[in-house]
């Protein structure tokens, strides 16, 4: 072998040995990468493990404290939602404060047209107070002795209108959302008030008046009518149709008439007070229950559901009586009397709130204005539902709202780390030849794992 030979042959075995150095090299590097990556991996699902069950613990003590502050929040005495006579009370609004100037004297209710608040008209105090449906007080307005000196009645448009009656004074106030006072009707003593938007019917002991909305005159009731004989109406009603529903209550009888004034039907609630104590105890207690179904002895107040049907409150029976608006059919009778939360005493007045599926009814007597769900009153699923949930959901809005954010927070913190590590692993098997990738050193690792 010339010596040429011999020096290409050195070269070449120098330049394989330089390549085997090289490629045992690469091989103990590829392995240290791989078991680093290895480590790096079990380290991130231990963390990950540790932050999961981290997140588990804080949801469960957020909810935690949702449940305590439901409880805490919630009306003392009879536990809400819980049914006595058919009537599953809410809650019991008496004032807000200890001092006498903060309680009430209720002498009506009404529901603001969103459903989240009532209206009351506080009489002996000369002012009409709003409360949220949760008892909160929202705020007070006195009493000017010009405007409004004072209100007996109340009654709420869906467009935001307020009806006042003031009794002694023998008018009605009409005032728009804002409160300003848009026209005064003089009217002979008014007990009872209802408006829509078209429409403002206004009762007195003698008969009721149809007027618009901002209080042009209507009509009223042909009186020499006997039908049209009234004593004493204390609730009116207006339907989606325009329909008036009437309630005399010495007469003790409802009646529907269509807003051109036809009488749809009458019906009698029971022995007429007007006829005295003794005439309705000389019938005996059988025949007036099969002739008068609901067998009432004071109506003072009427309202609608969102059922179809009508609500009627009665002062000396402590009990609602239900019937079909249709025909007036006798449906039940729920409540009972006493002074606690959930029972009547000599209730004066019933308002229904369609938005959430609630009664609110005043007893002046006792200060108190309780509100109240009725089986079947909503024919909206969801509307209940609202009722339902919704003390727990406004105790509970910020709570639930955090926990929604953390894994909300979690999940995309987890979405954006697959998507970073797929990156890796697409340039890694781009580019298997980079072995200063961390992508192919975690490829490598995960093969070596296999």
């Amino acid at each position: 072998m010339s010596n040429a030979e011999r020096e290409e042959a050195n070269v070449a075995n120098t330049d394989r040995a330089e390549n085997a150095a090289s490629a045992i090299d690469l091989e103990g590097a590829t392995t240290l990468r791989a078991t680093q990556s290895a480590a790096d991996d079990k380290a991130i699902r231990r963390t990950r493990t540790i932050a999961t069950i981290i997140l588990i613990i804080l949801i469960i003590i957020i909810l935690a404290a949702c449940l305590m502050m439901f409880s805490l929040l919630r009306p003392g005495g009879l536990t809400p939602g819980a049914q006595h006579a058919g009537i599953t009370w809410i809650r019991s609004i008496y004032g807000h404060g200890n001092a006498a100037d903060d309680l009430i004297n209720p002498s009506s209710v009404y529901f603001d047209p969103d459903g989240n608040s009532l209206w009351i008209t506080d009489s002996v105090r000369h002012r009409i107070v709003q409360y949220d449906v949760n008892g909160r007080l929202i705020q007070i307005k006195y009493a000017d002795f010009e405007e409004m000196i004072f209100p007996t009645r109340i009654a709420v448009s869906p467009q935001g209108w307020f009806y006042i009656a003031e009794q002694t004074y023998d008018r009605i106030q009409i005032f728009n959302e804002d409160f300003d006072l848009q026209e005064s009707i003089l009217i002979e003593n008014p007990t009872a008030v209802a408006a829509n938007d078209d429409y403002l019917v206004v009762g007195s002991r003698r008969g009721f008046a149809v007027f618009t909305y901002d209080g042009g005159h209507v009509g009223t009731p042909d009186f020499e009518d006997e039908i049209n004989h009234f004593d004493y109406i204390s609730g009116l009603a207006l339907d989606d149709d325009n329909n008036i529903f009437v309630l005399d209550s010495f007469n003790n009888r409802f009646l529907k008439y269509s807003i051109e004034g036809e009488v749809l039907y009458e019906i009698f609630l029971g022995h007429p007070g007007n006829e005295g104590i003794a005439g309705g105890r000389n019938v005996p207690q059988g025949e007036l229950e099969e002739e008068y179904p609901a067998n009432m002895q004071l109506p003072q107040g009427l309202t609608l559901d969102g059922n179809g049907r009508v609500y009627i409150i009665d002062m000396f029976d402590f009990s609602v009586a239900v019937f079909e608006a249709d025909t007036g059919s006798f449906i039940k009778k729920v409540g009972a009397q006493g002074f606690g939360d959930g029972t009547f005493h000599n209730p004066n007045c019933i308002v229904y709130n369609p938005q959430m599926d609630m009664f609110a009814s005043a007893e002046a007597q006792i200060g108190r204005v309780q509100i109240f769900a009725i089986e079947g009153s909503s024919g909206d699923t969801l509307i209940e539902l609202r009722r339902q949930f919704d003390d727990f959901l406004r105790a509970c809005c910020w709570p639930l709202i955090i926990i929604l954010i953390i894994i909300a927070a979690y999940l995309i913190s987890r979405w954006l780390s697959r998507r970073r590590r797929d990156k890796e692993l697409t340039a890694a098997l781009a580019d298997p030849n980079d072995t200063t990738s961390e992508g192919a050193a975690n490829t490598v690792g995960d093969n070596s794992q296999e």
